[in-house]
């Protein structure tokens, strides 16, 4: 009715989900991100759940539109208290699977197993979307549940989206839910807008329909709007539905907050439902004592995905005349891939010049390598913003990484624990990004995949802004759920930030491998400051550790001493997937001709040396700084370097950008084969970059190889000490590499560039020139098992002195 007298070409806020709405609020896009790095990964359970009316049904709208069909199938049933044998006929109905005249339970399952195998042989999986899913039965859950187990190999043939309102939570916390829970990769919760983003979500589906400002929104109008709709988006559109209506029938130009008072009386008069309490403002917690940062800005609203920027192809003088690059969706030359789309014709620009510094090339790829690698992180991000259950609270333990390491061993210990029988929850919080901390895939089948409850997304490159969100987040986070107990590993700024604010909260503090000091001088300050405030300190039985605790005056009734460190019990639990370094290759689409002698075809193979380093977070100078020290890398074979997406994205820009770069350094993307051109660059190149997603894989290529060049705090620094394979590590965010002792400690940190990982990589090979190549690395220590035991006997201390008091 209102709609053509203000101009519009439609209804904006009809209440029925219309992914043409979507409101990229904060909260809906890391749903949304995450949901797509979920059908990325192919396996294990989502959950997605939110108050009625939140948007959960068009957030999963938006991401079955957006679905390769080539690649996923999906299907979606809605639950209404569906039990197992109706949930498999639903399941089979849903996938579009002709029907069956013998409907056994059995029958059904074999059905449905022989459709999934049937598509994972043609490249696709299925994946499952269960809305209203707190309406099933626990049975139906279990039997999603046995569902999951069906595999091809080591693919998973179905993935299942558990979309439902808050109840959804509290059945999976249920104590029968707990085979389950071990299988949720992440879960996220839609919360209400804020009084931010219900502003920009009313204006935002106005556009969508033509508003020109007319109806204007006079003083206090969207903040009436946000108290008597408490930010719900259904209430929104319900709430300002009728407003607009009203307007209309009362002639008027101008929204007022009066005129919406009025009608949200009259809908509570119509459907019995009041005003809303604007929620209480957040009140930060105190700044920890040793950061000063300034206050942490609102979120901003996000805005349209811009259109990506012509690449420039930068040339050093002495100049010389070249057409303006275009930018199309074309692969990029370094790109190799066995499909290549058709380029598009495209009509050139007259020719131009460009002569442009190193500086002012750095400075105009900037914008683009942030907005390409924030798009990846974006997409490989996963978001584990939802809410437990808080009659649940005290049987969690926080678990503080900042690194791959921290988390890999986190990962080991939660396994010992739960091998006892009545172990507490061990949450994962990652001091982030979350891509650079966990950031495999299909480890369920040999450690425990990490329950991750918090993404902090610390970052290096701003890192007084990083420490005051994650003093805030953690603050919060702790409040809420009050864990048994706080275990850290690591010695970053933020892991210091994190440990006091769990001081500043009265949670106790555990500390993990205490005692080390294998990082540089000011990491050394940070550890020796978070052990003073820990309250129990698990260090390995070796002299070094223990001297340095007796130097700092520790109590011996704070120390328990366990075997050894959690690396070697870490490896020893993923080693049973570990593969020869040649079917590796092959797996993963790299050369042959590359492996190590001992291969078991016998075939003697090209040397090369492994690099594990993310760009993730880097400024574009640091970017820059780290491809091309390890595009000098001096080996006899290749340099062979394990990406995460982000970084991929990024060396795709910057190859694009830089043609000498491109003959070194060449991105494989495909597994299957390849045109001769693509097979010749790869020869030439000295680099082959590689995303490779699996940790036994990683550790594969790690074992055959003849060094290392390894982010400092990787798991896989780890595994080469275990392995006894030389390696360097590189400090990417601060641009230094670090030089090593036998024993691992610290001596010196030079400026990174190529000659420094050269002279480092070479002294660390001459002193393991005499270490024999290990057929597999020793046996478990028991040093997690015996960490496991301490800690809840700590834990049991603690309660019944808190039952006596």
């Amino acid at each position: 009715m209102y709609e053509s007298a203000f101009g519009f070409s439609g209804p904006p806020f009809q209440l029925n989900p219309d992914p043409a709405f979507y409101f990229n609020s904060r909260g809906h896009g890391r749903a949304l991100a995450y949901l797509q790095y979920g059908v990325a990964q192919g396996e294990g359970f989502i959950v997605i759940t939110g108050e009625i009316g939140a948007g959960k049904t068009t957030l999963v709208r938006m991401l079955l539109d957006g679905l390769d069909r080539q690649k996923v199938l999906p299907a979606q049933i809605v639950s209404t208290q569906l039990e197992s044998g109706e949930l498999l006929q639903s399941i089979i109905t849903a996938f579009g699977i002709p029907s069956q005249n013998n409907t056994s339970k059995a029958h059904l399952i074999a059905t449905l197993e022989a459709f999934l195998t049937a598509l994972a042989a043609q490249g696709r999986h299925a994946l499952l979307v269960v809305d209203e899913a707190q309406n099933l039965g626990p049975r139906a859950v279990e039997e999603l549940r046995m569902l999951s187990n069906f595999q091809l190999g080591n693919h998973s043939l179905l993935q299942s989206f558990l979309v439902g309102q808050p109840e959804l939570r509290r059945l999976l916390e249920s104590p029968s839910m707990e085979q389950l829970r071990q299988r949720v990769t992440a879960s996220c919760h839609l919360g209400p807008l804020s009084l931010e983003e219900t502003q920009a979500y009313i204006e935002h589906r106005l556009r969508r329909v033509g508003w020109t400002q007319r109806p204007a929104f006079g003083a206090g109008a969207f903040e009436s709007l946000y108290q008597w709709s408490g930010g719900v988006p259904r209430r929104l559109n319900r709430l300002a539905n009728r407003v607009l209506l009203a307007a209309f029938l009362d002639g008027a130009e101008n929204i007022s907050a009066e005129l919406i008072e009025r009608t949200a009386g009259e809908l509570r008069a119509e459907i019995g439902e009041g005003g809303l309490e604007v929620p209480a403002p957040v009140v930060a917690p105190a700044p920890a004592p040793v950061v000063v940062a300034p206050p942490v800005a609102a979120p901003a609203v996000p805005e349209p995905v811009a259109v990506p920027e012509p690449v420039l192809t930068f040339i050093e003088s002495p100049p010389q005349t070249v057409p303006e690059a275009v930018a199309t969706e074309a692969p990029v030359a370094d790109e190799v891939d066995d499909t290549l789309a058709e380029e598009a014709e495209v009509s050139l620009p007259a020719e131009v010049t460009i002569e442009l510094d190193a500086q002012s090339q750095a400075a105009l790829m900037a914008p683009r390598l942030r907005s390409v690698s924030d798009a990846a992180v974006k997409a490989a991000r996963v978001h584990a913003a939802g809410r437990l259950s808080q009659r649940d609270s005290r049987d969690k333990v926080f678990c503080l990484a900042d690194s791959t390491s921290a988390a890999l061993k986190f990962a080991a210990l939660a396994q010992a624990m739960a091998e006892q029988g009545r172990a507490p929850r061990m949450m994962l919080v990652s001091l982030g990004p979350l891509p650079r901390v966990w950031p495999w895939s299909g480890m369920g089948r040999v450690l425990p995949a990490m329950e991750v409850g918090l993404d902090l997304e610390w970052s290096d490159a701003d890192l007084n802004a990083s420490i005051a969100r994650i003093t805030e987040g953690f603050g919060h986070f702790a409040e809420e759920y009050k864990p048994l107990a706080v275990l850290s590993l690591g010695s970053s700024d933020a892991m210091v930030a994190c440990c006091l604010a769990a001081q500043q909260r009265g949670l106790p503090l555990i500390r993990l491998e205490a005692g080390d000091r294998m990082a540089s001088a000011s990491e050394g300050l940070n550890a020796t400051l978070i052990e003073q405030m820990s309250g129990l300190l698990c260090v390995a039985s070796a002299p070094s550790p223990l001297q340095s605790l007796a130097r700092q005056g520790m109590r011996p009734e704070r120390i328990a001493c366990v075997p050894d460190h959690l690396n070697t019990d870490a490896v020893a639990a993923v080693w049973p997937e570990v593969m020869t370094p040649d079917r590796a290759f092959l797996r993963n689409g790299l050369p042959m001709y590359l492996g190590p002698t001992w291969s078991v075809n016998g075939v003697t193979g090209t040397p090369y040396v492994l690099a594990a380093c993310s760009l993730m977070g880097l400024p574009v100078d640091r970017v820059q700084a780290v491809v091309r020290a390890l595009s000098q890398i001096r080996c006899d074979g290749k340099v062979i370097w394990l990406v995460d997406a982000p970084t991929q994205a990024m060396l795709v820009e910057l190859l694009d950008a830089d043609a000498a770069l491109a003959e070194r350094i060449v991105v494989v993307r495909s597994d299957g084969q390849r045109r001769g051109d693509a097979r010749a660059r790869m020869d030439a190149a000295q680099v082959l970059c590689r995303e490779v997603s699996s940790l036994p894989e990683q550790i594969s290529l790690l074992h055959g190889a003849n060094g290392a060049v390894l982010d400092a705090g990787h798991a896989l620094a780890d595994v080469a000490s275990v392995l006894d394979v030389p390696f360097v590590s590189m400090d990417s965010a601060h641009g230094q590499v670090l030089r090593r002792n036998g024993h691992g400690a610290v001596l010196d940190l030079r400026p990174l560039d190529g000659d420094a990982l050269n002279a480092v990589l070479a002294d660390a090979r001459t002193a393991a020139a005499d270490r024999p190549v290990l057929a597999q690395p020793a046996v478990a220590s028991g040093a997690a098992a015996g960490i496991a035991e301490h800690l809840l006997a700590w834990i049991d201390a603690r309660q019944q002195a808190a039952m006596v008091a």
